[in-house]
């Protein structure tokens, strides 16, 4: 620290005895004194104005140390160790000073022992309250830096609690888990007997994906007959039943991890009276057994995704801010990142709260989610990513949020490269029926945001609602 207070301009100037040495100057209000860093020239007494001691790191945070009233005086402490100045020095309103030079303040120590020892004494009083504020602050900061499990409790336990009562009065609401309780059971065929029914044509296969997957691969002269299409299908499709013959056991299968659409299916045939229905018990092993028609998929429809659509782009713009240091560890970009992010993840939180069954098909999609998981997926998430959006948007426990946002983007990630790595013709599902295609762009996008969780999760000070209160920047020191 560079200066500090004393009793009176009075005492201070019949103590120097500055009437014999320095020159008067005057500053103008806001005009630097000092500056942090450069070589020490002179001490400084205040005779009358009042200035402010401050500290300023590489990207301009300012740490307020002091302020000084006539009678102070400041610029002894690097006059004495030679070293640069520790802090800056800057008019709060005009001031006129006594500028003493290097050379003069030395012979002044020499001439007058009580100052050299009022000097010493000051400099032991700065290094034990020095070392108190510092033990202050590190341990502020170690509350504000640490994760509590009190922060993700409050976060996921309110998503699902939202997502529970929601779900109750919701005219689209769903099973918790889909099918459990169900007496209905759909009977299951083995791989070796549904190949004998298919060669002695005994059966026909139905398969219940949505049709893109149905285009892209399937068994040989099955028919295809998408769940979220039965209503529209079924005329067509009993038709074509009763041409191929009633008898016939219908066997359905889907291939999907969670199994949805081919029970599902099975369910609605058996509402609409057909008896002879079997599902493939060996899901996933039909396109090593039975022949295939398939060909390249093409482009899944897609639907634009609006303005947050359009935000998405911006997380890519983070690898060249991340590339600038000063940028890099800027609170400022912190806010940017935090009203971006909440706006993408609220933006389409929204469009899928209130349908959770379509977003639920969307889930089946990627094909990494057990049966009985996809229900409660679907409906927490979209009350997760609008809970954790409105944390960050406000200020609120912005760590914690940043690390379950990022937790969401890596899960995200992973379900695209899958689906990118099995050529999956499907789209993200970001906005419930639809969305944009599965693709690397969207790998990238969603790598971006994960940048910006790790940039808050690192430097987010600015407006922020933590342990010991709201703060709008840095906790003066």
């Amino acid at each position: 620290m560079e200066a500090t207070e004393k009793p009176t301009g009075a005492a201070v100037t019949e103590g120097l005895k500055l009437c014999q040495l320095g020159q008067e100057v005057s500053v103008p209000a806001g005009a630097r004194i000092v500056n942090q860093g450069e070589d020490p020239e002179f001490f400084y007494v205040i005779q009358s104005g009042r200035v402010r001691v401050f500290r300023e790191t590489v990207d301009r945070i300012q740490t307020n140390l002091t302020e000084l009233n006539a009678g102070a005086y400041f610029g002894e402490v690097a006059l004495v160790t030679g070293q640069p100045r520790s802090a800056s020095v800057e008019a709060l309103e005009d001031a006129t000073l006594i500028k003493v030079s290097k050379e003069e303040f030395d012979r002044l120590l020499d001439q007058n022992p009580q100052l050299a020892r009022h000097i010493i004494q000051q400099l032991a009083s700065w290094l034990v309250a020095g070392d108190q504020r510092l033990e202050t602050e590190v341990v502020h900061q170690v509350k504000l830096r640490q994760l509590s499990w009190f922060d993700y409790v409050l976060m996921l336990g309110l998503s699902l609690v939202l997502s529970l009562v929601v779900n109750i009065y919701n005219d689209n609401r769903i099973p918790l888990i889909h099918g459990w309780g169900d007496k209905n059971l759909i009977p299951e065929i083995a791989l070796n007997q549904a190949e004998e029914m298919y060669q002695k044509k005994q059966a026909i296969f139905v398969d219940a994906r949505k049709s893109a997957f149905f285009s892209q691969q399937h068994i040989k002269d099955a028919t295809n007959l998408p769940v979220i299409l039965f209503d529209l299908m079924y005329p067509m499709f009993q038709f074509m039943v009763e041409q191929e013959g009633k008898d016939k056991t219908l066997v359905v299968y889907g291939g999907t991890f969670s199994r949805r659409m081919d029970i599902d299916l099975a369910r609605m045939l058996k509402h609409k009276g057909v008896k002879n229905v079997v599902v493939l018990k060996d899901y996933a092993a039909w396109p090593k057994v039975f022949p295939l028609q398939e060909k390249k998929a093409g482009a899944p429809g897609s639907l634009p995704l609006g303005f947050a659509g359009f935000l998405e782009w911006l997380p890519l713009s983070i690898f060249l801010f991340m590339l600038i240091p000063r940028i890099r560890r800027s609170p400022y970009l912190s806010v940017f990142c935090r009203v971006l992010l909440a706006a993408i993840f609220i933006s389409f939180a929204l469009s899928k709260i209130m349908r959770p069954a379509v977003f639920a098909l969307n889930v089946v999609d990627y094909n990494l989610t057990p049966a009985w998981g996809v229900n409660l997926w679907s409906l927490a998430l979209p009350w997760g990513e609008l809970v954790v959006g409105l944390f960050l948007l406000l200020g609120i426990r912005t760590r914690a949020a940043a690390t379950l946002i990022a937790a969401m983007n890596v899960i995200f990630i992973v379900g695209l490269v899958n689906a990118i790595l099995h050529n999956m013709p499907i789209n993200c599902g970001c906005v419930g029926e639809v969305g944009e295609p599965v693709n690397w762009w969207k790998v990238m996008k969603n790598t971006g945001m994960l940048i910006m969780c790790i940039q808050i999760f690192l430097y987010d000070r600015f407006m922020v609602l933590d342990r010991g209160g709201f703060i709008l920047r840095d906790r003066k020191i």
